[in-house]
């Protein structure tokens, strides 16, 4: 989805992976006889992932789809974990099809289905090509749509976009656990491993798995940072940390992203830049869990992680309270792309269509501090939290009370 692509700053198409179930699906589109029909049983996240944007726009210029149903959640059907969903479709021309015919949309929670109609025009997040298809109930889908239009997409607000955290290629060669000996130097360990290193070389991390909501919980963990202050790769390791890298540096040299003339190098370290606030987020929950990095804090987020840069520090808590919420927790679960366990994968492109409070500053002076107080452990419950978010996006609870029972329904059947 091109669009979406823009909005993250992500790669277009595939990338370096081909999905398997989109050749299909175009080889089965080409081989339909006139009017003839198809019937797929297909991956449920090529209806909302990022990459399928190529296949959903063939689907719609190439077919009239008749049926589509999601089995994610259904009674397990394979020895393997797989989220399948249906496709019943027939060969058309752009001509002959028309966004105003009818479709049937089916879900599956365990052992209840639930079955409506909807105009295929109603199918797509937006009219861009290649949106995400948003299997939703009409009152749902209107529920949702009021909520995106009581914002504007995080990627165009003051925020801008988000940064995926720190890839290190090689975890066991950086990502370390750190103590003091009896003399006070700092020793380490990865495995097997020990060693030294220099204390100016470690800096916390934050890993999406751990990630909590408001605040961060440290423990051992470090990362040996091999940049200096300009987030550049040093030019030369001092001798602790070089002693520490030099038996892994074959793996080193060739990770993907590597360069031979710094083979300690990290990669994506935009999500470092630590002078103004960041709001941390994992990428895998059932719920987002956010917390505030406040400014001059050097922990690193790694790329099990996504950050957002701050003007404020006053932006970064109203950001993280919208993201805690359970009302953006609704939004997202719709647009993610599904887990096993209800889990949802919160992607840089995703997130970044979150739709924030068109009055700002106004969200701002009502939420920030509520999350500052969280932050101090003084955390607001889930009903109080709602209540000032629908208050910042200015609507009110019945208008948000379809998609807030149709994500809970999903999470509880």
């Amino acid at each position: 989805w091109a669009e979406g692509a823009r909005s993250a700053g992500a790669a277009r198409g595939f990338a370096s992976q081909t999905d398997l179930a989109a050749l299909f699906i175009e080889r089965s589109a080409e081989l339909l006889a006139p009017s003839g029909a198809l019937g797929l049983l297909l991956p449920s996240k090529l209806w909302r992932s990022l990459a399928g944007g190529g296949t959903r726009q063939l689907i719609l210029s190439h077919t009239r789809i008749v049926t589509i149903e999601d089995h994610a959640d259904g009674p397990a059907a394979f020895e393997a974990a797989v989220y399948p969903s249906i496709l019943v479709a027939t060969r058309t021309t752009s001509a002959d099809n028309s966004d105003a015919t009818n479709l049937q949309v089916g879900v599956q929670r365990r052992t209840k289905f639930l079955g409506w109609t909807i105009k295929t025009r109603s199918l797509s997040l937006d009219s861009t090509p290649g949106s995400p298809w948003l299997l939703l109930p009409p009152d749902v889908r209107a529920s949702f749509d009021l909520l995106t239009r009581a914002g504007i997409p995080l990627f165009e607000s003051v925020l801008r976009r988000p940064h995926l955290g720190v890839k290190t290629g090689c975890n066991h060669a950086f990502v370390i656990n750190a103590g003091l000996d009896d003399l006070g130097n700092t020793r380490i360990s990865s495995g097997d491993r020990r060693g030294t290193v220099e204390t100016y070389m470690l800096r916390r991390l934050v890993r999406g798995e751990t990630m909590t909501q408001w605040r961060l919980v440290h423990n051992d963990e470090r990362i040996i940072w091999t940049h200096d202050a300009a987030g550049l790769p040093m030019r030369k390791l001092p001798a602790h940390a070089h002693r520490w890298l030099t038996p892994l540096r074959r793996s080193l040299e060739r990770r993907t992203d590597s360069h031979a003339d710094c083979w300690w190098s990290l990669f994506r370290t935009k999500s470092t830049e630590s002078t103004l606030s960041r709001v941390v987020w994992g990428d895998f929950g059932r719920v987002p869990r956010a917390a505030v990095l406040d400014p001059g804090d050097p922990t690193v987020p790694l790329n099990t992680c996504y950050s957002v840069t701050c003007p404020s520090p006053t932006d970064a808590f109203a950001f993280a309270a919208i993201l805690n919420s359970e009302i953006a927790a609704a939004w997202l679960a719709v647009l993610a792309e599904p887990a096993r366990g209800h889990f949802h994968r919160y992607l840089g492109w995703t997130v970044a269509r979150l739709p924030l409070p068109t009055d700002w500053p106004r969200a701002c002076g009502l939420l920030a501090p509520l999350a500052e107080s969280a932050q101090n452990g003084n955390c607001p419950t889930a009903g109080e939290l709602n209540a000032m978010v629908l208050d910042a996006y200015q609507l009110t609870a019945p208008a948000l009370n379809p998609l807030l029972a149709w994500i809970d329904a999903c999470e509880n059947d």
